[in-house]
């Protein structure tokens, strides 16, 4: 083999080799691209790590009564539709997957604060619902991610009856003698009509708890608050009454309803008229 021959050989050799490593660079420069691209695309893709938390709630409520709930929802920024709280007097228990939509599960009443906007998150929510039947709830906070169903763990809370109740509002403490006296008292409880209410006082104490067979005429007060002592009243409500007391001295007063017959006292407040 001439030198021309060898020369022609090598020649070919070389040709094939840069095709060769041509279309190894081709080939590691399209992987190249591909891992950029998915790396890229998790770079800039937010991960989907939410959370739905419940921050604070009541343990029981009386019936009639609102009850307020906290929760937040945390993760990466995005836009929402739709959160809220999902209740009702049958337990759910386990765990909720990703899949669990509201009407798939046993809650029949839910929070609407929330339930139809646009709302940014992370983000902290309040929300009310007023709960009449006494009994005892369940209740889980969802939102909906991304198409994706998110629930805290299931708690419960009571729902009280409502029961009959009268209390004074911002006690009279000291007044002027010959001066008139405002008093500011309500009657609550379900829904009825009584016949009187009143602030009972006197310079005598009867201290202790009342009971329901208890009357005024049974008690050392002897005068009171005339405005609504007698007459039709529809409760709950909030009564304001006036009493003109001359004698200076130390006064016992109490706020007093009769209620289906039974009689229903505040505690005893002490009032300096000077």
């Amino acid at each position: 083999m001439d030198k021309e021959e060898v020369k022609d050989i090598r020649h070919d050799e070389v040709t094939a080799n840069i095709y060769n490593n041509k279309y190894v660079w081709i080939f590691g420069a399209i992987i190249l691209l591909v891992v950029g691209w998915f790396s890229l695309k998790v770079l800039f893709t937010p991960p989907e790590d939410y959370k739905v938390t419940l921050i604070d709630a009541p343990k029981e409520v009386t019936g009639g009564n609102t009850a307020t709930f906290t929760w937040k929802i945390t993760g990466s920024s995005t836009t929402i539709n739709h959160t809220a709280v999902y209740l009702g007097n049958t337990s759910n228990p386990g765990e909720f997957g990703l899949d669990v939509k509201p009407e798939g599960t046993k809650y029949t009443d839910y929070v609407r604060d929330f339930a139809d906007g646009k709302y940014d998150i992370p983000l902290q929510f309040i929300g009310n619902i007023k709960l009449d039947t006494p009994g005892q709830y369940f209740y889980r906070v969802q939102a909906t991610v991304r198409d994706k169903n998110y629930w805290t763990d299931e708690y419960s809370l009571e729902v009280k009856p409502q029961v009959h109740k009268v209390s004074l509002i911002d006690p009279v403490k000291e007044a002027k003698a010959g001066a008139m006296i405002p008093f500011t008292w309500r009657v609550d409880g379900p829904p009825l009509t009584i016949n009187h209410t009143s602030v009972h006082y006197g310079l005598v104490s009867t201290p202790g708890e009342l009971g329901r067979d208890v009357k005024p005429a049974d008690t050392k007060y002897v005068d009171l608050v005339k405005d609504f002592a007698s007459g039709k009243y529809n409760i709950p409500l909030q009564f304001v009454g006036n009493a003109r007391i001359e004698v200076s001295g130390t006064y016992y007063y109490r706020a007093h309803a009769v209620i289906d017959g039974k009689n229903y006292w505040t505690d005893e407040q002490v009032m300096e008229v000077r």
